[in-house]
């Protein structure tokens, strides 16, 4: 499945072909990402990606999660997707990461934007939340800018190698995402377009 964001951005299903491209650009960017993501240093090999993208396609076929890598310009430059999905309470989570050199751009905001439309609009969610380190201004800039209501702090809420972090708690209703459709008109995020 594919999720057209913009002329640029493009959101493909993660999938086996795009393993070694993720592994690279993981490595690439280890320092940077590990300092808020835990698995990085778990990381020793490509087989590492490959047995993740196994354990999410199942995840997937059970109706958990879906995971996306980020292409812009036809390069792939980080991943984004819907985690912890609670079908009874229609409740997703989003998570996202992307290469240091590939910030600035907007593509993770848009990229976020066009997830948020395909899990109201096809997945039927009624909530998503988004949880930030307190200290990565980075990763929280996202859901302050597409209007998430920051709901408050989950105190020691992740163990990152050696330490308990404080993670910002956001959250979107669907009601929310609506009523503020105009400005993703405005923006030119446009509803999700997908090929199956």
């Amino acid at each position: 499945m594919t999720i057209h964001v913009d002329e640029k951005i493009r959101l493909d299903q993660f999938e086996k072909k795009h393993g070694q491209a993720i592994f690279d650009l993981a490595s690439q960017n280890k320092n940077y990402l590990n300092k808020w993501l835990p698995w990085v240093d778990n990381m020793q090999s490509v087989d590492f990606i490959f047995n993740y993208i196994s354990a999410s396609n199942q995840r997937t076929k059970e109706g958990h999660e879906i995971t996306f890598v980020i292409f812009y310009n036809d390069t792939i430059v980080g991943r984004i997707g819907v985690y912890k999905i609670d079908h009874q309470n229609k409740i997703g989570e989003i998570g996202y990461w992307i290469g240091e050199e590939f910030q600035g751009n907007g593509t993770v905001t848009k990229s976020c934007e066009a997830l948020i439309n395909y899990c109201f609009s096809e997945l039927k969610l009624n909530r998503i939340e988004i949880r930030c380190g307190t200290e990565n201004q980075k990763s929280k800039t996202i859901p302050n800018r597409i209007n998430f209501i920051q709901e408050g702090i989950i105190r020691q809420g992740e163990f990152l190698h050696d330490h308990y972090i404080d993670l910002i708690l956001f959250s979107m209703m669907k009601e929310d995402w609506e009523n503020n459709l105009f400005r993703n008109l405005a923006r030119n995020i446009h509803p999700v377009k997908s090929i199956l």
